[in-house]
């Protein structure tokens, strides 16, 4: 794909009604823009979730608006259940095969979307609405890791997506929340300590935890292969990356730890 079809931080499309808002993501999907395929977690999260989590084990994880993040796989190939949400069917079906998963395919009505799940329903991914997700489709979880999903919703629809996953937190849930820490006049959106407190200090202690520089210039792009592996990585040409210096994305986190 070249690279004048990339999007950039900051210049995505956004419609003025809900329902446009959820077709700009879906295009920007068939357009490849979020097509990437990792095959390493977050560093963040490989750094701090055996700590915030206290190693407990078989827990029950969230990742909302996860795309195709390699996260999902590392949780399950260590015992813990995982529900993954996105709206693109593509991205759990790429996540499927580089799990080297036969997914089981249900239809979900209240998401108006889908079900993707292995056999032992240790690993789904829900293909739909997630503003109209649930504690009655999954319960409630031990952990949410939202990584750079809370940043990419639309100011407007930010209360709705604050809804869902207030409501299935559980009653010692532990997020760690991913965002920029640089600001750009849009998606993805950057988040001061005191906009957190606010979103959910009623319920949840706040702590910072770290940051590093997310290089999207070293990503993978396109589809894997069948041992899941990636058929090809970007090359970005040497003179493009004073360009494209916004896409080396400092990220930082945060730990929320719910109250009891």
């Amino acid at each position: 794909m070249s690279k004048k079809e990339r999007a950039r931080p900051g210049h995505w499309h956004v419609s003025e009604t809900p329902e446009g808002r959820i077709e700009d993501w879906l295009t920007e999907w068939e357009k490849g823009h979020w097509d990437f395929t990792y095959t390493e977690p977050g560093p963040n999260l490989a750094k701090y979730f055996e700590k915030v989590t206290d190693g407990r084990k078989g827990l029950k994880i969230l990742l909302p608006l996860c795309a195709t993040t390699y996260d999902l796989i590392w949780f399950c190939e260590r015992g813990h259940t995982v529900v993954g949400a996105d709206l693109a069917e593509s991205a759990a079906q790429r996540v499927f095969k580089q799990y080297k998963q036969k997914p089981i395919i249900e239809d979900v009505p209240s998401i108006n979307g889908k079900l993707y799940k292995n056999e032992t329903g240790t690993f789904k991914f829900y293909v739909g609405n997630f503003f109209q997700f649930n504690e009655d489709l999954e319960g409630t979880f031990d952990f949410i890791w939202d990584s750079k999903a809370m940043c990419a919703v639309d100011p407007r629809d930010r209360p709705r997506y604050l809804n869902v996953i207030r409501s299935v937190m559980g009653p010692k849930c532990t997020m760690m929340l991913e965002f920029p820490k640089k600001i750009f006049s849009g998606a993805p959106y950057c988040f001061s300590e005191e906009q957190i407190k606010e979103f959910y200090g009623d319920i949840c202690d706040v702590e910072y935890q770290d940051q590093y520089d997310f290089d999207m210039h070293k990503a993978y792009h396109g589809d894997v292969d069948e041992e899941g592996r990636p058929l090809k990585q970007e090359e970005v040409e040497e003179e493009g990356k004073e360009e494209d210096k916004d896409k080396i994305i400092p990220l930082q986190s945060y730990c929320l730890r719910k109250r009891e």
